[in-house]
């Protein structure tokens, strides 16, 4: 049988780089990084999709209030069966004017039974009807139908904001989980060894039976704790899955951002007052309070408007001979007991109200980033301090256990220090969940969150 070596090598060598890319693209599917757990979090989440609903709703409508400024126009028909035909007997005048002419026989005058309205009657009419001044509430209708529409979107994008804050928190929290959770490994593993080595050393008479205790309650407790960081992944994992919509993964792929500050206190309370969206929400409401005033005081003045009337179809109705008709009406109420100027009143309240709000949410703002600010601050120091206390901690784990394997030192001084150096590095990846989530949350209310997932 005759193989072409060089056609299958020319084959192989386009089959393997497609293959490479499956399975490259299969390993990495059930990784998940930040942004595309935002993404899929935008994309399938139920709460987000709901609010998305309410601001469509909210177009749709200043879509209909601007058809208060176009004419309406309305078609209606009417038919109509009477008991009897309407009509007026005037036969007696007939007799009675007959008498006064002459006439002896009435009847040559004619039958004066007339029919005004048959019982079998109807009409169907076109109307018009075009209202040209309203005191400026039509107006006012359509500012406050856009303002509408604008705070929908701002309350869609709050709770967009609140849901990836949500998102940041949870997904840094599995990632510490995860760390936690292979640094107790880590853990188990090592005093495992230790307890394994402290137990030879105490059959071949080097160490007294303490030792061997010792190493064997502090792997109970490292089994303990390994098995409570197994349960934090689980739990975070599972509400990273309800954000995102139930989508399946297996680990994490964005990494910590290290902590620094570039960035000064002022410059984040000027971001924060200029770009926060609930702040934005009080000022689409004051805008609201200003435009209701003015729909109370429209009620000061006239409204006038056009309308006009064609018959299209009549069936009976003789004596009504008119076609169309058009023309203008006004109203205007003059006095409605004093009704306008307290309603108007309570419109300026309103007013008052909201920019109260306003007012106080400017400062909650500037404190709330101040408290962000300071506990990044404090991660900062941390996470530097933490780092020169890793290293040291590592060299006095490795002094202690050399100690130990010479017989100069006990079993508890290893595990003591084992455990020292794990605390650092929990404390250490700790700082680095507290910083991240911090400095997540802080980004996203000032409508940076691109930039944050950007800079992951």
């Amino acid at each position: 049988m005759f193989i072409n070596f060089k056609l299958l090598l020319k084959q192989s060598a386009k089959t393997i780089p497609l293959l490479l890319l499956f399975l490259s693209t299969f390993t990495n599917a059930q990784e998940l990084s930040l942004k595309e757990a935002y993404e899929l979090m935008i994309l399938k989440n139920g709460d987000i999709n709901a609010s998305q609903q309410e601001v469509n709703a909210k177009k749709e409508e200043q879509k209909a209030i601007k058809g208060l400024r176009y004419p309406s126009l309305s078609l209606s028909g009417t038919y109509v069966h009477l008991q009897n035909d309407i009509g007026f007997d005037l036969n007696e005048q007939r007799n009675m004017a007959s008498g006064l002419l002459g006439i002896s026989d009435p009847t040559v005058l004619g039958d004066w039974n007339f029919t005004a309205l048959e019982k079998n009657l109807g009409f169907a009419t076109a109307d018009i009807n075009w209202p040209i001044f309203a005191g400026g509430k039509i107006n006012a209708a359509n500012k406050a139908s856009q303002i509408k529409y604008e705070l929908s979107e701002n309350s869609h994008t709050i709770k967009e904001n609140s849901l990836i804050i949500n998102l940041i928190d949870y997904y840094y929290k599995l990632k510490l989980a995860n760390e936690a959770k292979e640094l107790r490994q880590q853990v188990y593993q090592t005093i495992q060894i230790h307890s394994d080595h402290a137990t030879k050393l105490f059959e071949n008479g080097i160490i007294p039976e303490v030792e061997t205790l010792n190493a064997k309650v502090a792997l109970s407790n490292a089994k303990r704790e390994l098995l409570a960081a197994e349960k934090d992944v689980s739990l975070a994992t599972t509400a990273i899955k309800n954000l995102i919509g139930g989508k399946d993964f297996n680990t994490t792929s964005s990494d910590f951002i290290i902590p620094s500050i570039q960035t000064s206190l002022k410059e984040f309370q000027t971001e924060m007052i200029k770009e926060n969206e609930q702040l934005k929400f009080l000022e689409k409401n004051q805008e609201l309070a200003k435009i209701g005033v003015k729909v109370e005081t429209s009620e000061y003045f006239p409204k006038v408007a056009l309308f006009g009337k064609h018959t299209l179809w009549k069936d009976n109705l003789s004596l009504v001979d008119l076609n169309w008709i058009v023309g203008v009406g006004a109203s205007w109420d003059v006095f409605n007991g004093f009704e306008r100027e307290h309603k108007i009143k309570a419109a300026k309240h309103k007013v008052i109200q909201v920019q109260q709000l306003e007012k106080q949410a400017k400062l909650n703002l500037l404190t709330y980033t101040e408290k962000l600010y300071n506990e990044l601050e404090k991660q900062l120091e941390q996470y530097n301090s933490l780092k020169n206390d890793e290293a040291l901690a590592e060299k006095l784990k490795f002094m202690r256990t050399r100690a130990f394997e010479e017989g100069t030192g006990t079993s508890l001084e290893v595990i003591d220090a084992t455990l020292q150096l794990t605390e650092i590095k929990l404390y250490k990846i700790k700082a680095l969940y507290h910083y991240n989530k911090t400095y997540g949350e802080l980004m996203v209310n000032i409508n940076k969150t691109e930039k944050f997932l950007n800079k992951i």
